[in-house]
Formats: structure tokens, C-alpha cells, sequence
């Protein structure tokens, strides 16, 4: 194992973990929850999220926010689970791999008698349809790029399920460990029949029941599974509540039990109340702002540039987060101190130099007005508000137009933005999302990177055959990312959750996500 700075275990291959040292491996991994008290059966939980989902399918859907994996997570499951504390994979289901020589072919055993929700076998042929449809470029799956080191994946028996490489790939054990899109495997005669999206079914401890679009998702314990015995609650309902304020008080007054929030007023009034329990976490990942570099007037250096410098995280963490998350100056985490990375730090009079440059090198006699969306929230009034002021300091006119969450993701996706609001989602490993974000060509690259040397280190980060290596590499990636000013960060990977006092056996948040499957109810 190397570990860097003493935080984060990172594996050079994970081999060792095959066969008995992974079957080792307890529930805790898949978890996180240390069940010192006797849980209590039966009774129904209710947790507010934030958002609806846009879908359960890997190609309809699209990508799964954090309030879709929170819900994700109890109905559908992935080969591999992950210990945040040591990062390391377990088994789920899978219970053994091994890697051949040249680590380009992973070989997993899956475990017996393992069934959907439906009640129809969970094998290797699902494993392989689930990945291979990712993978197909005809699908335009927005998971590809993500794993794209993946060439193919073969049902070897109904047991056995081949990973074959391009390369050597340090992100493969993690990303079969995540329960976002590319992670749970569904039945692929379900998703063959187009049911998935909105009528997921899994292998997970809770099945579907019913979705209200706007209302609620709910879930209730299915007797089938595997560990049903462990499984504490009848039944889950998520509600979808958009307003922070409504949640909130929907916690104290009983009607919820779980909430999720990144709302620096709320986070700091609920750490103060003695009737809330607090769940946190440190991570990697950012909240961030993205510069559409793909068309005017941001296609211009020089502009970017100026946006960059123009940007105020200090403020905004101070005062939309109210110092609840840290100001970063690259996405990785405690994984790797990058220090500076060449972030382009606040600072007026650099940005009005770069105005100037770009009036001179276009001729205008003026920035033109740019569009930033931003979600229809208080958090993301915020964001644009202090843009917006920032900017106009530098000479730069920002016009803020608020829209619903699906209508911000979709004009993203379609290029339909200069400025946006946006994350780079918490990982065990963060190399997939930075090669998606700068890789020219890839569907993911929203911020429009064009930099054939920026490219080559994807590709050689990628590679890498060391995670020491890997993450120098990371660290590059992210100086030359920095330096473009196409993606700034408003706050690093810090998460929050809160929750009754009754509500027992729920973990903190890791990648911001609530894991609520093993839950009780104590009272």
C-alpha cells in the first residue's frame, strides 16, 4: 500500500485483496456503521432530499446527483463495496478478483444465489450488459468517459465476469465500488425492456414502490435479500422538498427524520441544537463554477482569465457558506497536497489587465453582457450575486438568470450557457472526473479544453502504473486547469446531514451521500 499523508490508503493494484483477505471483509466496509447497540426492528423512515430524480438508468437518466445516490443506494447495489476510513475495496457482489500479470484483465467472482427484485437470477450476464451498454458509443452514455479504460467486459460464466483494459487503470476497483450511474448493476432484461428509468429494480435491500413525480420516492424491505436479517426498516420514504428552509423545519418538527443540506446558515444553526444529531465528513471533490470556453466571448483566453481573477471563493465560503466548507484550490482532497496548483487567486486590478488585453485583441470597445444560470435557490442566488458584483468591478457585465436543477443540467450538457453553477463530485479516486473534464472529445468536457498537452497528461495520468505517479499527474492536470480559468471552485469536498435523535445506524455522509439502508429507529 502507499499511503500519502497519512490519511488516504491508496492501493497500487488491490491483487492481495483477492479470494480470502477480501471475503474477510465485514458489513462495516459496506456501511461504514460500527452497530455497538441492538437495532430495532420495523417502522418506516422518512428522509427530505432536495431534488427529484431524473432517472434510474445509466442512459435515460443521465447522472445521478446526491440526492439520486442517497436513494440509489438502498435499491440497487455494485460489485465492490468501500471503506472511506483506509480506501479500500470489500465485497458485495462480487466476492473474490484477481488481476492478470500486466494488470489489463480483472477477474471477478460473483456471489451464488444472489437475486433481483423481480426474482430472476443476478449473474455475470448482467454484470457485462451493464458496463458494455455504458461503453457502446452509440448509447452516449454520460458515464463513458469516466471509464472508458474499460475495453470490454466478458460473462466468462455465470459466476466469472472479465474486466479487460486498454492499460493499466489504478481507478478500476473504485469505480466499481461507486453507486453513481457507472456502479449498481441492474437487471439488463428489465433495462432491455426500457423499465429501468422509472421503475428501477436491484438486488439492493429495499425494492420500489411508488414515485410521485415533485412528492416522493418510496421504498419498502424486501425479504428476498441476502442479509434481510440485517436490514432494520419496513420502509423508507424520500420526500422531495427543494426548499432548505422547509426541510429543516420539517427535521425539528418531526415530520422528517434525515435531511441533507450545504446550507451555511442551517448547518451552523443545527450543529448549535442539542435535538439534532450532526453527521460530517471531510472530502475531495468541488463545488465550482464553470466558464463556457466553447463559444463567444469566453472562447477567449484572456476573458477567461479576467472571470478568473474576478471570482471571489474567499467571500462566497464566508458568506453563502458561512465557513462550512474550505476553500480549495483543487479538487483532490486529502489524496494529494498540490498546494497552489496555479490557481488564479481574487484579484481586481490583475483582472481589469486582462479586460484590457482582450479589448485590444478583439477591437470591442466593451465586454459584452454574459449570461450565467444559476439554480433557482437561495445558494444559488448567492453564487450569482457575488459573481455578479465581483465581475462588474473588473468591467465584466454578468446578466444572472435562475432556472430549476434538470433545466440547468440540461443546458449544460447542450451548451447552452456561458456561466454556470456546477460540481466535481466527491471519488475515491478523482483521475476519471479530471481526464472527463479536460479530454478533447469527451462528453463531459463542458468547459470546452482544448490543450493537446493538457490531453497528453490525461492520457499518461490515466496510465499511470503507480498511484504515486497517478496522482503527480492529477496534480499537473489541475495546474493546467486552473491556469485556462474554465473551471473555478467555490468551496471543497466538506458535507453535512442531520438527523433525529432517535434515528440510529446512519453513517456520515461520505462523498456527500446519505447512506441509510442499515437505519433504525430507536423510539
Amino acid at each position: 500500500m502507499i499511503k500519502t499523508d497519512g490519511t488516504r490508503a491508496l492501493s497500487t493494484g488491490w491483487r492481495s485483496l483477492a479470494g480470502g483477505a477480501a471475503l474477510a471483509c465485514s458489513l462495516a466496509l459496506t456501511t461504514g456503521v460500527a452497530q455497538a447497540e441492538t437495532p430495532k426492528k420495523g417502522g418506516e423512515l422518512v428522509v427530505a432530499i432536495e431534488t427529484d430524480v431524473r432517472g434510474f438508468d445509466t442512459i435515460s437518466g443521465g447522472v445521478l446527483g446526491q440526492t439520486g445516490e442517497t436513494v440509489m443506494r438502498v435499491i440497487q447495489e455494485p460489485l465492490l463495496s468501500w471503506d472511506p476510513a483506509t480506501n479500500t475495496p470489500g465485497p458485495r457482489l462480487a466476492t473474490s478478483w484477481e488481476a492478470s500479470e500486466d494488470q489489463t484483465v480483472w477477474t471477478f467472482k460473483l456471489m451464488e444465489g444472489v437475486k433481483f427484485h423481480d426474482g430472476s437470477d443476478f449473474d455475470a450476464e448482467d454484470v457485462a450488459a451493464h458496463y458494455n451498454r455504458i461503453l457502446d458509443p452509440a448509447n452516449k452514455s454520460r458515464s463513458r468517459t469516466f471509464i472508458s479504460s474499460i475495453n470490454n467486459v466478458v460473462a466468462v460464466d455465470p459466476l466469472t465476469v472479465e474486466f479487460h483494459l486498454d492499460h493499466p487503470w489504478q481507478a478500476l476497483l473504485p469505480y466499481l465500488a461507486t453507486t453513481s450511474m457507472s456502479g449498481p448493476i441492474p437487471p439488463s432484461e428489465h433495462v432491455a425492456a426500457d423499465a429501468q428509468n422509472r421503475n428501477p429494480i436491484g438486488t439492493g435491500p429495499f425494492k420500489f414502490v411508488e414515485w410521485a413525480s415533485g412528492d416522493r420516492i418510496v421504498v419498502e424491505k424486501w425479504d428476498g435479500y441476502r442479509d434481510a436479517d440485517q436490514i432494520n426498516l419496513d420502509k423508507i420514504t424520500f420526500r422531495i422538498l427543494p426548499d432548505n428552509q422547509t426541510r429543516f423545519a420539517s427535521l425539528k418538527s418531526g415530520e422528517v427524520d434525515v435531511i441533507w443540506t450545504d446550507r451555511g446558515p442551517t448547518i451552523v444553526e443545527a450543529k448549535k441544537d442539542s435535538s439534532i444529531t450532526t453527521l460530517s465528513s471531510e472530502g475531495a471533490g468541488a463545488a465550482t463554477v464553470m466558464l463556457n470556453g466553447k463559444k463567444e466571448p469566453l472562447n477567449n483566453a484572456a476573458l477567461r482569465a479576467a472571470l478568473a481573477h474576478a471570482w471571489n471563493q474567499d467571500a462566497l465560503v464566508q458568506i453563502s457558506w458561512q465557513n462550512t466548507r474550505p476553500s480549495v484550490t483543487h479538487p483532490l482532497g486529502t489524496a494529494k497536497d498540490c498546494g497552489p496548483a496555479g490557481y488564479r487567486a481574487f484579484d481586481i486590478g490583475k483582472a481589469k489587465e486582462l479586460v484590457a488585453q482582450y479589448l485590444a485583441e478583439t477591437g470591442k470597445s466593451e465586454v459584452p453582457n454574459i449570461v450565467m444560470i444559476h439554480t433557482a435557490t437561495p445558494r444559488g442566488r448567492e453564487l450569482g450575486e457575488i459573481y455578479q458584483q465581483t465581475a462588474k468591478a473588473a468591467g465584466i457585465p454578468i446578466e444572472l438568470q435562475p432556472v430549476d436543477q434538470s433545466t440547468l443540467v440540461k443546458r449544460v450538457f447542450t451548451n447552452d450557457f456561458d456561466i454556470s453553477g456546477w460540481r466535481i463530485a466527491d471519488g475515491a479516486d478523482m483521475g476519471p472526473q479530471l481526464y472527463a473534464y479536460v479530454k478533447i472529445g469527451s462528453s463531459y468536457n463542458l468547459t470546452g479544453f482544448n490543450d493537446p498537452e493538457l490531453d497528453a497528461l490525461a492520457d499518461s495520468m490515466r496510465s499511470a502504473l503507480t498511484m504515486e505517479d497517478r496522482l503527480e499527474k492529477q496534480c499537473q492536470m489541475v495546474e493546467k486547469m486552473n491556469q485556462d480559468g474554465g473551471i473555478l471552485y467555490r468551496g471543497g469536498g466538506r458535507y453535512h446531514a442531520f438527523t433525529s435523535p432517535k434515528v440510529k445506524g446512519v453513517p456520515n455522509p461520505y462523498r456527500g451521500v446519505v447512506d441509510v439502508s442499515r437505519a433504525w429507529i430507536d423510539g
